[in-house]
């Protein structure tokens, strides 16, 4: 178990992930409903953007099940119990949800027809609602304690699941995304497990790499 405050697992980065949830999916609903129809181009755009957040949600998600709660079931207080049994469920719950989303977004991406727009933007407000009562919950209740039974190295674990399963070249988007949010200290946070090549590049080449896709996806540099 953590002996000193540098071996306890810090929080901050997670904190930094779900703020970028939260503004992804706030955008969702109208990204979709902006586009003309019919214009598949745009449809595409917007499509890849949001499989790649949920890309990146789901492997957060799976991080959680198979390398937090197990941790936290086994070492922290019974009374934990009942909140991370409903996270689990929440997970659940979300993940139908994302796969249902899926389908919608292999549909509307290749007609850009309206009512199938519509579809997809209702399911993308729904979950951007049940995510967020996941997030508060867990921001809440388990965060505030996870430095208490979790090492710095064990949480690292957790982050560089959820990186590694992302293609190598969507990596500088998704840092990118997250550095924008993030306080300096917690951008050095984020990579300290990281290789030494990717933690001295990826300040440089993240943010760009997200101004441009913001550009693309949003119409300006910044989200």
């Amino acid at each position: 178990m953590p002996k000193t405050t540098s071996d306890r697992a810090d929080v901050r980065d997670m904190l930094v992930v779900h703020n970028a949830f939260r503004q992804a999916y706030e955008k969702a609903p109208d990204l979709v409903r902006d586009v003309a129809p019919g214009d598949t181009g745009r449809a595409k755009t917007v499509a890849d953007h949001l499989q790649l957040i949920e890309d990146f949600l789901h492997l957060h998600h799976k991080g959680e099940d198979e390398l937090l709660w197990p941790k936290l079931v086994e070492r922290a207080p019974s009374e934990l119990s009942p909140t991370l049994h409903l996270l689990e469920e929440q997970h659940v719950e979300i993940d139908k949800l994302m796969s249902e989303i899926s389908s919608l977004l292999t549909t509307w991406r290749g007609d850009a027809n309206t009512a199938d727009g519509e579809k997809l933007a209702h399911s993308l407000g729904l979950l951007g609602s049940k995510l967020e009562d996941h997030l508060k919950l867990e921001e809440e209740e388990v965060l505030t304690q996870v430095d208490q039974y979790l090492t710095a190295k064990e949480w690292h674990q957790l982050g560089d699941h959820a990186i590694n399963g992302l293609p190598k070249s969507k990596l500088p988007i998704v840092f990118g995304m997250l550095a924008e949010l993030a306080e300096p200290a917690v951008v050095t946070l984020m990579l300290s497990s990281a290789p030494l090549v990717p933690r001295l590049i990826m300040p440089l080449l993240g943010p760009r790499a997200y101004a441009k896709h913001a550009k693309r996806v949003y119409g300006t540099s910044a989200r």
